[in-house]
Parts: C-alpha cells; sequence; structure tokens
C-alpha cells in the first residue's frame, strides 16, 4: 500500500476511534423564503467559526461564446465596490473582524464564500448582503481585473499540460458550453464590458437563483430573520437560461495537437462520463480511483514503473449535472510520445476487458471514502457541498449517499460503465515538442 493511501487508512481509523465522523451528524434545515430563495443552515459548536457559502447557477453553460470568460471576470470584480462601501473599505472592515471572503465560478454554478466568527458574524453578513444587492463593478477595477484574466490566460496557455487539458476539452465538447475555458479567450475578454458585467449580475443575483448555506457555531433561528430580513425583499426573476450547443457524434477519435519548443510532449485523452444523478456515476469514480488515483494505480505502474515513458501520469473524473468527463494525461518525451499514447490506451481499455481485482476495488473504494471524508471536516467544505447540490437541483441531501453508493460498486459494474464509455471515439488534446 502506498504512503498516500496508508495516510487515508490511519486517518479513517483515528476518525473511528474518536467517534469524529462527519457523516453521522449532516443535521441540515432548508429553510425557503417566499422570494424563493432557499437557506441551509446546520448548527456546529466544535468552534467558533461560521461558514457561509452563497450558490448561484452561472458558468461556461449560461455563457455564450462571444462572451467567454464573462463569470470569471463578473466574479472576480463583484468584491470590488458597492454602492455604500468602496473596495478598500470592504477590505477594511472584513479585515478588521477577521472576516475572510472569496468568490468563483465553475462550469455550472458559482459562488461568494465567507468566514467568519461567530462575534463577528452579523457585522460580516452586513457586508456580504450589500455585494449581493448593490455590487457596482467599477470602471477602473474592471479594466485592471480584465488585465490580470487575459495575462492568466496566457500563462495557462504557456503550461504545456494546462493547454493540452484545455485542447482536449476543446475538441471533446465541440458545440457544447462546456468547451470554452473558464477564462475566456484573450479577443473575447477585451471585448467585455462593465455593462456586460452590471447586466449579468442583475440577471444572476436574484432569490429564485440563490442558496445560502450556512455551517458553523451561530443561533439558526437568528440567522433565518437575518437573512429573512435582509434579503427576502428581493425580487424574483426567471432563472438563467442555459447556452444550446451540441457534442461531437463521431466515431472516430478526434485530436487537437499544438507543437512548440519544450523538453517533454504533453497530451490528455478524454471520454464522455456518467452526470451526477447517473447511478454509473459511483463505478466510474472507483475507475478513476483505480486507473490514475494514486501512485500504484494501473497507469502509474504500467507507464511510469514498467516502462519509464512518464514524467507524470494521471487521470480525473470531472462529474458535473450537464455533461461528465473521464480523462487522462501524461508527460513523456518527444521520442516516446507514440508509444506512450499506446500503452496508455491499453490501460484504460483493459478495464473494459479484465475485471479489476478485490484488492483494486478494495483501496479505492477506501481511498474515496478517506477523500470525502476530510472534504467534510471543515466548515466551509460542509456548507459549500450542500449549497453545490442544492443550487443544481439535486438536493443537498444527494451528498448522504456517496459513501453508500461507492461501497455498493462491483467488479462487474465497474467494467460494465467502462465497456460503455471508454470507446474508441476519444478525444485528444496535446502539446507536442518539436
Amino acid at each position: 500500500m502506498n504512503k498516500c493511501r496508508m495516510t487515508v487508512f490511519i486517518l479513517i481509523s483515528l476518525m473511528a476511534v474518536s467517534g469524529f465522523f462527519p457523516l453521522e451528524a449532516l443535521a441540515v434545515k432548508r429553510t425557503k423564503l417566499a422570494n424563493g430563495l432557499v437557506i441551509l443552515t446546520k448548527p456546529v459548536t466544535a468552534n467558533s467559526i461560521v461558514s457561509v457559502i452563497v450558490s448561484l447557477k452561472m458558468g461556461s453553460l449560461y455563457e455564450p461564446d462571444d462572451k467567454a470568460g464573462l463569470f470569471t471576470l463578473m466574479q472576480d470584480t463583484i468584491v470590488k465596490g458597492t454602492k455604500t462601501r468602496t473596495s478598500e473599505e470592504i477590505a477594511l472592515e472584513l479585515e478588521s473582524m477577521g472576516t475572510q471572503i472569496s468568490s468563483s465560478t465553475d462550469r455550472e454554478y458559482g459562488t461568494i464564500a465567507l468566514q467568519s466568527t461567530s462575534a463577528s458574524l452579523y457585522k460580516s453578513l452586513e457586508v456580504l448582503y450589500d455585494i449581493i444587492t448593490n455590487a457596482t463593478f467599477p470602471e477602473d477595477s474592471v479594466d485592471l481585473q480584465k488585465k490580470l484574466q487575459a495575462r492568466s490566460i496566457l500563462i495557462r496557455r504557456d503550461q504545456p499540460l494546462s493547454r493540452a487539458v484545455e485542447l482536449m476539452v476543446e475538441s471533446h465538447y465541440g458545440n457544447h458550453p462546456f468547451h470554452k475555458p473558464l477564462l475566456g479567450y484573450s479577443e473575447t475578454i477585451e471585448k467585455l464590458t462593465r455593462d456586460d458585467l452590471v447586466k449579468t449580475y442583475r440577471e444572476i443575483y436574484i432569490p429564485t437563483n440563490m442558496v445560502i448555506s450556512v455551517v458553523g457555531n451561530f443561533e439558526e433561528k437568528k440567522l433565518v430573520e437575518d437573512v429573512k430580513r435582509s434579503l427576502g425583499s428581493l425580487s424574483k426573476g426567471p432563472e438563467p437560461q442555459k447556452v444550446s450547443g451540441k457534442m461531437p457524434s463521431g466515431s472516430v477519435p478526434v485530436e487537437k495537437l499544438e507543437t512548440r519548443e519544450t523538453a517533454a510532449s504533453w497530451f490528455a485523452i478524454g471520454w464522455s462520463s456518467p452526470v451526477l444523478n447517473d447511478p454509473d456515476y459511483y463505478p466510474m469514480e472507483v475507475l478513476d480511483s483505480i486507473t490514475g488515483g494514486s501512485m500504484n494505480s494501473r497507469l502509474f505502474v504500467a507507464v511510469r514503473e514498467k516502462r519509464g515513458l512518464a514524467y507524470q501520469v494521471s487521470s480525473f473524473v470531472n462529474a458535473r449535472l450537464a455533461s461528465g468527463l473521464y480523462a487522462a494525461y501524461i508527460g513523456t518525451k518527444p521520442s516516446t510520445y507514440e508509444e506512450a499514447k499506446k500503452v496508455l490506451l491499453e490501460e484504460i481499455f483493459r478495464m473494459k476487458h479484465e475485471k479489476a481485482s478485490p484488492e483494486e476495488i478494495t483501496l479505492s473504494k477506501s481511498y474515496l471514502r478517506g477523500m470525502y471524508i476530510m472534504g467534510l471536516e471543515s466548515n466551509t467544505g460542509q456548507a459549500a457541498q450542500n449549497g453545490h447540490y442544492e443550487i443544481l437541483g439535486l438536493g443537498y441531501e444527494f451528498a448522504d449517499a456517496y459513501i453508500r453508493n461507492v461501497e455498493k460498486v462491483s467488479a462487474e459494474d465497474i467494467q460494465r460503465v467502462a465497456d460503455k464509455y471508454l470507446t474508441e471515439n476519444y478525444s485528444l488534446g496535446g502539446v507536442l515538442a518539436k
């Protein structure tokens, strides 16, 4: 057993011995206000920290191609000023209370996260409410963030592995809205305006598109009343509209390759994967752990240890509600690109023809269980997960079944899912050395 998985086993054992198992105490209360805003509350008295996560539908799925990167730009500038506070005043006010605030966006949803002490919670929430309802997106902040985002795009493209994954995603999704990078493109970012951000903000930050998830040391009734008093009068509005687009339906591999002066060749190969609410999602999680989840995974052993073909090799699953993706990636010598590609595909396809061993399945389930539990150790982790599944329409309870469903996965389930999804029409993105 490798060190990573040994660590997971030790942590799980310690949690069991000490009686600390987060999954045993997922007592979440759901409150829906008259205007559609949903509040998820879970009081925890173990410490004096409170995490508040505001989740909203947004991201690539709601972003037209000509405005790629819009939601990233909006989320990065939403905390830069309101009608009553400047960016500096927001920062100083929160800092004086020891409160942290951050924002993010993903393919299907975005968040504003607040972490506060119990003593400063309601003063901190005043700032959060102000951002939710009165953000102004100052012109100078928008211009600065556009420059920073454009620079981040160039930096990401300069990284061979990141660029290889980006090319794989583009070839995999075709016209589906997920084909766009979250940062967008230099040419689309340049054309975005403050008016674009303000318009989108007003369409997205509405109560019917908002879940506020709170975990920590607070009085539940008082908090719900505070949210209701501050945000309960917000006007309803139509939910954001998804952007249409279809994935390629071909039966042969699709490849996007670039060449550059680099010491290694990097490539990523992707396949469609089960979506979050598909029962096949759980076997695919175990499959991914077996193929590339650790240093004793099949890919690591076959490609790196036995043949010395890789500087780095691994796999991952992106399970979302609109579309899932399973991918493997590798960095290899320019002279061994073809061989490394052949061996990687052989190992992936071996999942279709050869059942995983009982030991592989046991280790993978333990690894997934441990990673899941550790992800819920913090108030922020629990609040984020509850808000994530609730805003997607799965319900916060969706997370409760994760370990139970992973434990049910059999060798036959893994092989069936591999046979269904790991076909010959994969997508490949690569940055190859000249």
